[in-house]
């Protein structure tokens, strides 16, 4: 008799631990108590977005797959209401309907979006006031879940689609970080993206290439997440000591 061992969607859980540290950048003025106590929330929410991931795809939820969700909304009922909360709202509204008219493609991005999205929920679950970083991490998955599906041999997706994607994301990122939240160093953390998806490169050659690529992603994540939070904790710094 010959044992199946289930595997993970090791991106589903990156991208949500990821999500969470990003939501706590930069690591001030947060609420301690509320800021552990995500973490078991965390713990049980991702296994149970890796489970609905696949039944989300084809639209096929049991009663069971309900109950979870509604298990993994609770703690949600307990923060502040904010217009912010229509961002991952809308976007996992999004991708059920791409995936109910098939687009699983942009299901895939949008659906990966949402989960990223998180960290503006958590922002708030935590009384993290300082919104900007989770909002670049945002556009930041968004534009880095297109890079992977253009990369994949078989999507028919052209690269100007990131280059386009990230351009306006730049623009974005310049408009919030100058005259919204006024926090211009933050757009140091945008060097190395920039390079990334405005020389996307070519497709990959064979899928057996995506795991290869995904590794690499994972570390410039990582990178992207140490300057936020470096260039973050400056900013915190300074605005502390003005304060004195």
């Amino acid at each position: 008799m010959s044992s199946h061992r289930k595997v993970r969607n090791h991106a589903l859980y990156v991208v949500g631990i990821m999500s969470y540290v990003v939501s706590l950048i930069p690591f001030y003025n947060l609420n301690f108590f509320r800021t552990i106590i995500l973490i078991p929330i965390l713990a049980y929410t991702l296994p149970i977005l890796e489970r609905l991931q696949p039944k989300v795809m084809v639209l096929k939820l049991s009663k069971m797959d309900y109950i979870l969700i509604v298990l993994a909304s609770i703690p949600y009922l307990f923060i502040k209401q904010s217009i912010l909360l229509l961002l991952p709202i809308s976007l996992i509204l999004l991708t059920f309907a791409l995936y109910y008219f098939k687009n699983t493609m942009w299901g895939n991005v949008l659906g990966t979006t949402f989960l990223s999205s998180l960290s503006i929920v958590w922002n708030i679950f935590v009384y993290n006031s300082f919104l900007l970083p989770s909002l670049y991490w945002i556009l930041y998955i968004l534009v880095g879940a297109l890079y992977v599906e253009y990369k994949i041999p078989f999507r028919r997706l052209s690269k100007g689609v990131v280059q386009e994607a990230w351009v306006i994301s730049v623009i974005v990122f310049v408009f919030l970080s100058l005259y919204v939240f006024k926090v211009p160093l933050l757009l140091l953390s945008l060097i190395e993206p920039s390079l990334r998806f405005l020389r996307p490169g070519q497709k990959l050659g064979s899928m057996k290439d995506l795991a290869r690529l995904g590794k690499r992603g994972v570390k410039r994540d990582a990178l992207f997440i140490a300057l936020l939070s470096i260039v973050s904790i400056i900013w915190a710094y300074r605005i502390s000591l003005i304060n004195i």
